[in-house]
């Protein structure tokens, strides 16, 4: 399994970016995960996720966060 992370400029931006974190065995079954939750997020973040974090490879813990404003 695969975490594939979008954050940053372009991610569901309103007045500020947001984040989108799925987990999937591959980027096709990610989109229709994110598209089954929010059917509204097509087309409002980038094509290609801002890291790819390989689970079966990950050698050490990690964390992401994303910082919000108004």
């Amino acid at each position: 399994m695969k975490l594939y992370i979008w954050e940053g400029e372009g991610v569901l931006s309103d007045y500020t970016n947001g984040m989108i974190v799925a987990l999937a065995p591959d980027l096709e079954t990610a989109f229709a995960k994110i598209a089954e939750k929010c059917d509204w997020a097509d087309g409002a973040y980038p094509h290609a996720p801002t890291q790819i974090v390989d689970l079966d490879n990950q050698p050490a813990s990690e964390a992401w966060l994303v910082h919000g404003g108004g």
